[in-house]
């Protein structure tokens, strides 16, 4: 039996990613941005609320399926978009299309991906989201729109937060800038983590390497270098954008449209007002700053402002099947997790992923069971008690 098959949480799954990984893969994802702190105050968000059972209920079957967008998902979460996951273990994106797929939960593909989306979404048909990271080049986005609708993505994902370069100071103070420059000082503790980790390196020696931007290879300029390519990404991805990009988008798309960054009640009525079906609380899973607000304490007001029909989805700090529900209590439809899938995907592939939607899936289960609610569809902030005098500061 190996580490996947005794994972009984995501925090295991998460221990067996780091030995797997070398540090400067591993650190970085888990971290975000500066200090470390924003993925760190996503999930100690959740302690700010304890669960309040009802008792002598039927709860021998539980139902956590959600229906959204004229689809029936069978649990009320999904997996987030996480770009080069690649890079940090070949064949990641594959590994969460195939989870998601067997779970029948929605997948979010990053803008960011190395891996072509007509692969994914034939590796899980009907399950998969599209994301896009707008272009400054308008044409690019245009581009990634029409593939997106030829391989029968019907919702769209555009996240709108990522308005400059990320700032790790883990890997400033490594010296490592993967994939364009290793400071000469940083070089032996490189070869030391890709020597003291050797099934990661044989996997990225058999996919030529670390993985970039491929995705956004086509549109590039012919014979581009993965360090060239990864630069002219980010200039285009930072290309100050504003509103009027949501207005193009949302006149070429003609499937669900969801609009993915927003933590402020006016940028979400904004959104709302331009023909969003759908927007998602989120913070980026605490990779743009290391001092931003967790999305969970702006969730309820957000929630409570939208108006009949209008979908509020979350991202941001899940780690276990009660924080999904604490989401859905706080006005959420749908949560999306990341890190938590990523951690199995990155432990042991498609069987790992899976492994981290059925630990998911599983506490689900059991809290509704515990919570005395035999639906998914009743869970509201009636099973709520807020902790008094909390807060997030770490």
């Amino acid at each position: 039996m190996d580490s996947i098959d005794r994972a009984i949480s995501i925090d295991d799954l998460r221990a067996a990613a780091q030995r797997r990984l070398p540090d400067f893969a591993f650190m970085p994802m888990e971290m975000g941005s500066g200090n470390g702190r924003g993925p760190q105050r996503n999930v100690a968000a959740f302690e700010r609320y304890r669960l309040a059972p009802r008792v002598l209920i039927n709860t021998r079957s539980v139902d956590q399926g959600v229906s959204l967008f004229g689809t029936r998902y069978d649990s009320p979460f999904g997996i987030s978009a996480i770009g080069l996951a690649d890079r940090m273990m070949p064949g990641t994106d594959e590994a969460l299309a195939e989870a998601a797929a067997s779970a029948r939960i929605p997948f979010i593909l990053s803008g960011g991906t190395t891996t072509p989306i007509e692969r994914i979404t034939k590796l899980a048909p009907g399950m998969v989201w599209q994301q896009l990271y707008a272009a400054r080049t308008r044409s690019i986005s245009d581009a990634f729109l029409g593939r997106g609708a030829d391989c029968g993505c019907t919702v769209l994902v555009f996240t709108v937060d990522l308005l400059a370069p990320l700032w790790i100071d883990w890997l400033k103070r490594a010296g490592i800038a993967l994939p364009a420059s290793i400071q000469r000082r940083a070089w032996l503790r490189v070869i030391k983590e890709v020597l003291t980790h050797p099934s990661w390196s044989l996997a990225q020696a058999r996919a030529g390497g670390l993985a970039t931007f491929e995705g956004w290879r086509p549109y590039a300029k012919a014979g581009a270098t993965r360090i060239e390519l990864t630069d002219w990404v980010f200039s285009e991805m930072h290309g100050g954008h504003d509103w009027s990009y949501v207005e193009h988008v949302r006149k070429l798309w003609k499937g669900k449209l969801v609009i993915k960054g927003l933590l402020r009640q006016d940028d979400v009525a904004r959104a709302f007002n331009l023909g969003a079906d759908a927007v998602t609380v989120s913070n980026h899973g605490g990779n743009r700053l290391d001092n931003i607000v967790p999305p969970l304490e702006v969730l309820p007001e957000i929630a409570a402002s939208r108006t009949p029909g209008q979908t509020v989805l979350f991202d941001g700090g899940i780690r276990r099947g009660s924080d999904i529900l604490v989401a859905r209590a706080l006005g959420a439809d749908l949560s999306f997790v990341g890190r938590a899938a990523l951690y199995g995907a990155l432990a042991g592939g498609a069987r790992g992923a899976l492994r981290a939607v059925e630990i998911l899936r599983d506490e689900v289960a059991r809290t509704l069971a515990h919570a005395g609610c035999p639906d998914v569809a009743a869970f509201d902030s009636s099973f709520l008690v807020p902790v008094a005098e909390f807060t997030t500061a770490v």
